[in-house]
């Protein structure tokens, strides 16, 4: 379920990147999977279970498309493959601990809504982190050139 919502999550997110920009795109993927995550750590039914998945999946669809991008416009041209490069490798390195996490976590009462719980706690602290960044500055490029033209065209 959570893989094929974040197919719908790359494609919704390119949208919503050029409509509102990059960091937009990343403050809404941020918050639907932490609400995602807290929707499957209070589930009190199946159905619960499946809209958490649904919003994580979205999320996690969307994250994965804009934060590379963020990541390639903001950075100086010298270090952006590089930058891009270490987004991927902190992704695969978050997953091992992730499972290192949920290893710790076997032994607590409700092992399953702390596991599915704990995994907003990343999207939270990214949701903080990144109201303090600025917006793309090549979306604000082209944004401003847009309306330039649109403003100009007869």
């Amino acid at each position: 379920m959570a893989v094929a919502r974040a197919i719908v999550g790359a494609a919704v997110g390119g949208w919503i990147n050029d409509r509102f920009g990059r960091k937009i795109s990343i403050l809404l993927a941020d918050a639907l999977f932490f609400i995602g995550a807290i929707v499957m750590a209070t589930s009190v039914a199946p159905w619960m279970l499946i809209i958490g998945r649904i919003l994580v999946g979205l999320g996690v669809g969307m994250a994965s498309m804009t934060a590379p991008l963020y990541i390639s416009e903001a950075s100086p041209a010298r270090i952006r493959g590089a930058l891009v490069s270490t987004n991927g490798f902190l992704i695969t390195g978050g997953q091992f601990l992730s499972y290192l996490i949920n290893l710790a976590f076997t032994r607590v009462p409700g092992t399953w809504r702390w596991m599915l719980g704990v995994a907003g706690l990343p999207a939270l602290v990214q949701f903080i982190l990144m109201l303090f960044l600025p917006e793309s500055p090549r979306w604000l490029y082209r944004k401003v050139t847009v309306e330039l033209l649109t403003y100009f065209t007869f």
